[in-house]
């Protein structure tokens, strides 16, 4: 099978086919019983209905023979008093002249097949359905007299009856095909039952809540349980071995830096004195230990944020005056900060160290990467205070906006990097400070062009809960 047929996913859920799969054989199974018990009920009533019917037919005989046997009454007289109920009547035949209890009825209404096995000395029963309505015939010869007695009577009662039972057994067919969705369902839903405990826990882990585990009761579960408690532990100490990795090697790499950066210092005091080449190498060398020490600072950073040791002190946080003083610290030329002055206090409860730090990070991506910040806004949206920033880039594409906060992502759309420092960490940096205060940061296209950096965080009321659903 292709990669591509084997990604291939069914329209319906599990839940769907698993219900899908009880109404089909619920569905089945009632016709089927349905049917059955129609064909059954339909044998035993015709053939009660035409025992009935022939014992009829034989006892109305015997009185016709008692009747005409002193040959006192003629056939003529006896015939209008035969009772064959409401919807039969009785043809007589003799001497090649045929006689009718009712002018309705002539001898040409009986099959030919039922009058000849009849006049040839045998009795005989059919089922008729050349009329309105479905009728018996029965034919029973009378020798003594010299007669074939026949009576015909309505089936209409029985195929009411017949009706009744059809119309009793679709019903309960539908009521069981239903019983059998609702069943679906429900075994649907207590099948996918562990399966929500998997996703509801793997999306606990993954929002940060490494101690979280599956807990099961079910015997069956258990292997499962077992292996994804083991896989849960597997990384959490991979992740944990890889953040003390990252922590120890920029703890290291701090000393050297010190060094170097001492002896570039002093390097820089006989900067004069260099030749030309010497004067532009000494420059390189001074931006790129610049950006090295900001990397190690963000690999310490980073590294303590995975390890849970980052110091996280929760205060009222004011992000107006925030705001207004990361602007002011910028070391571009000021920017313009917009913010209602008569709305909701902008407070919001976090960590002011890591707060400035997304700020700072914002400013110096824009600087970096998008032409510079021209515009710093603060509002609130919901039960959100979000801060903005825009620049004077040419914008992210849409496939870069999610990625470009990854750790060491460069954006390769219209000339953008991934990170504020160009160390590709300093966005990784924000999100991952945003998120630990229940925030969210995305990118769109600001109105005057260029990119806008959004970050929402909760107020001081709604801290606890989350970030509200905002922006696209």
């Amino acid at each position: 099978m292709s990669r591509r047929h084997a990604g291939r996913r069914s329209g319906w859920g599990l839940r769907s086919r698993v219900t899908a799969g009880f109404t089909a054989g619920a569905v089945l199974v009632s016709v089927t019983l349905a049917v059955a018990t129609d064909r059954v009920a339909f044998h035993f009533l015709v053939q009660e209905r035409q025992n009935t019917a022939v014992q009829q037919a034989y006892l109305d005989a015997h009185l016709l023979q008692a009747d005409l046997a002193g040959g006192s009454a003629s056939l003529a007289r006896v015939l209008p008093s035969l009772k064959t109920g409401p919807t039969g009547h009785v043809l007589i035949y003799q001497g090649g002249r045929w006689f009718s209890s009712s002018v309705a009825s002539t001898h040409h209404d009986l099959p030919a097949s039922l009058v000849g096995v009849v006049l040839s000395g045998a009795p005989a029963t059919q089922r008729l359905s050349t009329g309105a309505e479905p009728q018996i015939a029965v034919g029973v010869p009378v020798p003594s007299l010299g007669i074939d007695y026949f009576e015909v009577d309505s089936l209409a009662e029985l195929q009411g009856t017949l009706r009744t039972i059809g119309t009793i057994l679709l019903i309960l067919a539908a009521a069981i095909a239903g019983a059998g969705a609702l069943i679906g369902w429900w075994a649907g839903r207590r099948l996918l039952a562990p399966l929500r405990d998997v996703a509801t826990v793997a999306a606990a882990i993954g929002s940060g809540a490494s101690t979280r585990r599956l807990a099961s009761t079910d015997a069956d579960l258990g292997p499962l349980v077992s292996s994804f408690n083991a896989m849960v532990d597997s990384l959490q100490a991979r992740i944990a071995s890889d953040a003390r990795f990252a922590t120890d090697v920029s703890h290291e790499l701090r000393s050297p830096l010190t060094t170097v950066q001492a002896s570039v210092d002093v390097l820089a005091g006989f900067r004069s004195a260099l030749p030309g080449d010497g004067a532009t190498a000494l420059d390189l060398v001074t931006e790129e230990l610049a950006r090295f020490s900001k990397m190690v600072q963000d690999l310490l950073e980073i590294s303590r944020s995975d390890a849970g040791a980052a110091p996280q002190e929760l205060v009222p946080v004011d992000m107006a005056q925030m705001v207004t003083a990361a602007a002011a610290a910028h070391r571009r030329p000021p920017v313009p900060v917009s913010a209602d002055p008569g709305g909701a206090p902008y407070v919001v409860r976090g960590d002011p160290r890591r707060l400035q730090r997304v700020l700072a990070n914002l400013l110096d991506n824009a600087e970096r990467h998008g032409g510079g910040a021209v515009a710093i806004g603060i509002d609130r949206r919901g039960p959100d205070v979000v801060v903005l920033v825009d620049d004077a880039g040419a914008g992210v594409d849409l496939a870069d906006r999610q990625r470009i906060f990854a750790r060491f992502s460069r954006g390769s759309s219209r000339g953008r990097g991934g990170g504020g420092g160009g160390t590709g960490l300093g966005l990784a940096i924000a999100h991952e400070h945003v998120t630990a205060h229940g925030g969210r940061v995305w990118v769109e296209d600001a109105p005057g062009g260029g990119a806008r950096f959004l970050v929402a965080l909760p107020t001081v009321e709604e801290t606890g809960t989350g970030a509200g659903e905002v922006g696209p």
